[in-house]
């Protein structure tokens, strides 16, 4: 907290020249000042290592010379230092000036030139003002910056704790993901729900935006799927077995946070017991890679974004999968950072890398599309494969 008042700390052995520069600063127009008086530079020295003043007015003479004005101007910068002198030789102003002096008087003329000097002394301490505001608005913004990483940190740590392990075994099924936000926080989100013995629900999910308002409308999917769960655990809701329905809960339920938010998302529902996968689409792009024996292509469907209208239209797909099969899922900030140039050609670089890594997982994908660190990411980048071998 600042001080409400200001401080001038007069070094001078002559009491009269004391008292000239106080009857002074009496006659001055000034703010609340304290006046603290030192007799020597080096208990000033001593006084300035426990207390901030914003004025130092220095009486140079036979006591105090130019090399301890030196000293005391640099211990004071860089709010202003006001010297007195002992006469009017020219060379002598311009080393006090040399040594860190703001401004320069005759010691005789303070009492003869009262006002102009009560008016030097409200122009330095206005400058120390401005400079203590500074340092002050400069600590707030620091201490606010500190708290805001403390926040971040904290919220970081609840998305992550949010987010499903990055190897989920489910029977037969194995699901991984990578994901390398662009922020602090991840506006990408994935989840892998058991829902019983032989059916698995998952998704991929790419808010709109970056940062902290992203990242809550991934608390609210999280918590949205948890309802759903428990939900058709107590037998009063199915939703959760439809991917389409579970599209609209959440595009009612953010369009009723009023957030401004909207997300693109691929939601798969698979049954092991039949080996069919039932998804559906809320403008998400790239699609999910689809790789078995027959080879490697994208899954079909489209779907309009989830959360920007109040009666959005999505399809749901249903399509069996073989015994083996790979899923890969890719947030479109993959494609921000392919090199290939055209839509076409970066699409068919997403095949031709899940081609070669052939169940290979997240990582190897990642190294196939780019060997190097993505540093900073222009978007978030999400990678998740479902596969059954």
């Amino acid at each position: 907290m600042r001080q409400i008042y200001q401080t001038i700390l007069l070094i001078d052995q002559m009491a009269e020249a004391i008292d000239s520069v106080i009857d002074a600063c009496d006659l001055a127009d000034l703010p609340p000042v304290k006046i603290s008086t030192a007799f020597s530079s080096r208990y000033a020295l001593e006084m300035m290592q426990e207390h901030e003043f914003s004025l130092l007015i220095v009486g140079v003479g036979e006591h105090l010379d130019l090399e301890a004005l030196k000293l005391l101007a640099a211990q004071q910068a860089p709010k202003p230092v006001l010297t007195l002198l002992p006469d009017e030789q020219g060379e002598l102003v311009l080393q006090a000036l040399r040594q860190g002096a703001s401004d320069v008087f005759l010691r005789k003329s303070v009492s003869l030139e009262q006002t102009v000097f009560a008016q030097a002394i409200s122009r330095l301490l206005n400058q120390a003002d401005l400079i203590e505001k500074n340092v002050h608005y400069r600590d707030e913004l620091e201490k606010s910056l500190g708290e805001l990483q403390d926040d971040q940190q904290a919220a970081r740590q609840i998305q992550q704790n949010m987010l499903p392990d990055n190897h989920v075994v489910l029977g037969r099924v194995q699901a991984r993901y990578l994901l390398i936000p662009s922020l602090y926080l991840s506006g990408d989100f994935v989840d892998v729900v058991s829902i019983d013995k032989n059916k698995t629900l998952f998704y991929l999910a790419d808010v709109s935006g970056h940062g902290a308002s992203s990242a809550l409308v991934t608390v609210l999917l999280k918590n949205m799927t948890n309802r759903l769960l428990r939900n058709f655990r107590r037998r009063s809701s199915f939703d959760i077995l439809s991917p389409i329905d579970v599209l609209y809960r959440i595009n009612s339920e953010l369009l009723e946070t009023e957030l401004g938010k909207h997300l693109s998302i691929f939601i798969g529902l698979y049954d092991e017991q039949n080996g069919s996968l039932t998804y559906a689409v809320g403008g998400h792009h790239p699609m999910p890679v689809l790789r078995d024996q027959q080879g490697c292509r994208f899954l079909e469907g489209r779907g309009m974004p989830v959360g920007l209208f109040p009666e959005p239209l999505f399809q749901e797909q249903k399509l069996m999968l073989p015994a083996q099969f790979e899923l890969t899922l890719f947030s479109d900030g993959i494609l921000e950072v392919l090199p290939e140039e055209g839509m076409e050609a970066k699409e068919q670089r997403l095949i031709d890398a899940v081609a070669e890594t052939k169940g290979g997982g997240p990582e190897r994908i990642k190294h196939a599309l780019l060997p190097g660190i993505i540093s900073p990411a222009p978007d978030d980048i999400a990678i998740m494969t479902i596969c059954r071998q």
